[in-house]
């Protein structure tokens, strides 16, 4: 046992008696969430990221935060709790839902942050109206499009309600 303890010193002794040696500090590693193999920092076509080091078998990425892995924030949507994803067309940016076309359920943009959705009844199927651009500017409609095809006009952020005829 003596000579275990002895033979590790001189070990020691010579490692840190040689010029090039240095000790840093450890590295932190991360763990992927869906697999548990290490993920690892990769350079893509937007910047830094971090993927798991056992792609393509599992596909988890996270963007990069001053070195650390960060999952960004997801969105869903209120009709049916599929993703929605950012937009961006040359006039208009908004959030639609990924399971379009079964879905067709879009959410105004406030400053890279879908907008949570104003509670104005739908009178026609009980839903509710959401904001919505078309060619001739903003207007209120059914969150159940295609089904219900109930709109209303806008005025300064919100539905102008029909009189009713009698």
């Amino acid at each position: 046992m003596a000579n275990d303890q002895e033979e590790n010193h001189t070990w020691l002794t010579e490692f840190t008696n040689q010029e090039d040696a240095y000790v840093s500090k450890a590295s932190i590693r991360y763990r992927c969430p869906k697999c548990q193999n290490l993920l690892k920092q990769r350079q893509g076509k937007n910047g830094l990221f971090w993927g798991c080091e056992s792609f393509p078998q599992c596909d988890y990425t996270a963007g990069d935060q001053a070195g650390k892995p960060v999952r960004a924030k997801r969105y869903f949507c209120p009709a049916c709790s599929s993703e929605l994803k950012k937009i961006t067309t040359k006039e208009n940016v908004f959030w639609g839902c990924t399971n379009y076309p079964d879905c067709h359920v879009t959410v105004a943009d406030d400053n890279g942050v879908p907008t949570p959705p104003k509670k104005y009844p739908c009178r026609v199927c009980g839903h509710y109206l959401i904001l919505k651009k078309g060619r001739s500017g903003h207007f209120w409609g059914c969150i159940k499009y295609p089904e219900c095809r109930h709109t209303l006009d806008d005025f300064e952020g919100k539905p102008v309600p029909r009189k009713k005829t009698r």
